[in-house]
C-alpha cells in the first residue's frame, strides 16, 4: 500500500481510490483521522476540528475521514445534513479561522458514496512557511454550566503519535526544520525554473550583490529593490479556477507585488456564475479588479459595505503606476457621499487628473449615473438584461484570451456589470 504522506503529494490526493484505501487502511496515525460524524451545532465539536485541522496543517498536512468507525474501518455513513455541511470547505474555512492565525485557505473537502454509505474526506495540506496559531480563546458551555476552555490564545498544535498535542519545544524544532527543507526545495526548485523558463513565465525576484563590481552575482531575496527576473510560476499548477485565485491570493499576501495578469482577472469574471467563493477570496477580487479595471460588481455583491470600503481606500492608496482611478471612484459611489468625499481627499492632487464629472458625489443614483441602459418599447426588463449579459460574456471571453482589453470594451462591460449587479442603497 502507498504511504499516506504520498498520497498527500500525488497530482490529486482527494480520489475516491484514495479515499477508498484510507478507510482500508483502518489505523489512526500523523496524517488520517477517522470521525463518525460531527454534531454542527456543538461548538465544542467545532473547536475540536479546530485542533484537528490546525495540527495537520503545523505537522505534514492529513485527511479527517468522517462517516467511519476509528479501529474497525466499519462504513457508518453520514446523514444528508451532515455531509452538506462537510463538504462545504467555504463553510470550514469560515469556522475554523475564528480561532486561527494565519488563517487557513487551503482546505479541499469531497463527499464519497462508497458501499452505498455517503462519506466525506477532507484534505488538509501541509502549511507551506506559517505556523497557525491560536489567536483567540475557544470555550464551550458544560452540561454543568461552566464555560470550558479548548482552544488558548497564543498556543499552537501539531500532529504527534495518532492525536493532537500542544506544541512544545521539540514540536517547535520540528517545526523549524521542516521550514528550512520547505524553504531550500523551493529554493532550488526556483533555481531551475529560472534557467529553464521561457521569457514569457512570471518573474522571480533576484536583486544584485552590491559587493560584486563585476554585476555577475546576484543574491535571492524579496525586497522592494528587487530585480525582476524571469521564471517564476506555480510549481503544482491549480486545479480549476477557485484554487487559481486561493494560490494569487497567497502570493499577494506574501508580497504585494505579486498580481495576476488582466488577462487572468478577466479570465475568473468570465465564469465569475460558476465559482464558489467565499468573502475573503471576494474581497481580494475587487481589488485586483479595481486594478485591472475589470468589472467588479458581480463580486461585490453581498459584501458589507465596511468591508468594501477598506478595499477601494488601500486600491486607491497603492494603486500601481499607470492604474486607471475611475472604477475605483465609481465604486466608491455606492458607498455613500461621506465615503466619496474621503475618497477624493485621499487622492490628493491627483483630483486635478480625474474628469470633472468625477470631482464630486453623483446628483442622481450611481446606478442611473454609471449603469443605466434604455430599453425598446418592445423590450421587457429580462430580455434586455439577457441581451446586455450576452454582450459582457463575449467581451470577457475576448478579453481573457488578449494581454490586454480595449479601452471602449473595458468600459462597456463596465457599465453593463454595474447595470446587471451592483446593490444600489444595498450595501450596509
Amino acid at each position: 500500500m502507498v504511504s499516506i504522506r504520498e498520497f498527500l503529494s500525488s497530482k490529486d490526493p482527494l480520489t475516491k481510490e484514495i479515499v477508498t484505501q484510507l478507510i482500508a487502511y483502518r489505523e489512526e496515525d500523523d496524517c488520517v483521522d477517522y470521525k463518525q460524524t460531527i454534531d454542527h451545532s456543538s461548538e465544542k465539536e467545532w473547536l475540536g476540528l479546530t485542533k484537528d485541522i490546525s495540527a495537520f496543517s503545523n505537522t505534514f498536512g492529513g485527511y479527517l475521514i468522517f462517516g467511519v468507525e476509528d479501529g474497525s474501518g466499519t462504513i457508518l455513513g453520514l446523514t444528508r445534513e451532515v455531509a452538506n455541511i462537510l463538504k462545504d470547505a467555504s463553510k470550514l474555512h469560515q469556522k475554523i479561522n475564528r480561532h486561527v492565525e494565519p488563517h487557513i485557505t487551503t482546505l479541499r473537502s469531497k463527499e464519497f458514496r462508497i458501499e452505498s454509505k455517503v462519506v466525506v474526506a477532507i484534505l488538509v495540506p501541509q502549511s507551506v512557511g506559517v505556523t497557525h496559531l491560536v489567536s483567540k480563546v475557544g470555550s464551550f458551555s458544560h452540561t454543568s454550566g461552566k464555560e470550558k476552555t479548548v482552544l488558548h490564545q497564543g498556543t499552537f498544535y501539531v500532529r504527534r503519535s495518532a492525536g493532537n498535542h500542544l506544541g512544545d519545544s521539540r514540536d517547535l524544532d520540528g517545526v523549524i526544520e521542516r521550514r528550512i527543507d520547505q524553504f531550500r526545495s523551493a529554493l532550488m526548485d526556483k533555481f531551475a525554473r529560472v534557467i529553464n523558463s521561457p521569457a514569457t513565465s512570471e518573474v522571480f525576484i533576484l536583486s544584485k550583490d552590491a559587493n560584486d563590481n563585476s554585476g555577475q552575482r546576484f543574491i535571492i531575496e524579496d525586497s522592494p529593490a528587487s530585480i525582476p527576473v524571469k521564471g517564476m510560476s506555480f510549481t503544482v499548477p491549480p486545479d480549476g479556477p477557485e484554487e487559481e485565485i486561493a494560490a494569487w491570493s497567497v502570493l499577494y499576501r506574501g508580497d504585494s507585488n505579486l498580481r495576476p495578469p488582466e488577462s487572468v482577472v478577466w479570465s475568473w469574471y468570465k465564469d465569475r456564475e460558476s465559482l464558489e467563493l467565499n468573502k475573503q477570496y471576494r474581497l481580494i477580487l475587487v481589488k485586483f479588479a479595481l486594478w485591472n479595471s475589470v468589472p467588479v460588481f458581480f463580486w461585490m455583491q453581498g459584501l458589507k459595505a465596511k468591508d468594501l470600503k477598506e478595499v477601494i481606500l488601500e486600491c486607491i492608496r497603492n494603486r500601481p503606476p499607470g492604474v486607471e482611478v475611475k472604477p475605483m471612484l465609481v465604486a466608491a459611489a455606492f458607498m455613500g457621499k461621506p465615503f466619496y468625499n474621503t475618497v477624493l481627499k485621499v487622492l490628493g492632487s491627483y483630483i486635478d487628473r480625474i474628469a470633472v464629472n468625477m470631482k464630486k458625489f453623483p446628483s442622481r443614483s450611481p446606478k442611473i449615473e454609471f449603469g443605466s441602459f434604455q430599453k425598446s418599447s418592445k423590450q421587457t426588463l429580462t430580455q434586455l438584461k439577457a441581451e446586455k449579459r450576452k454582450s459582457l460574456n463575449e467581451i470577457a471571453a475576448k478579453a481573457a484570451m488578449k494581454t490586454k482589453c480595449g479601452l471602449q470594451d473595458r468600459w462597456t462591460a463596465q457599465i453593463i456589470d454595474c447595470f446587471l449587479y451592483a446593490q444600489d442603497n444595498q450595501y450596509k
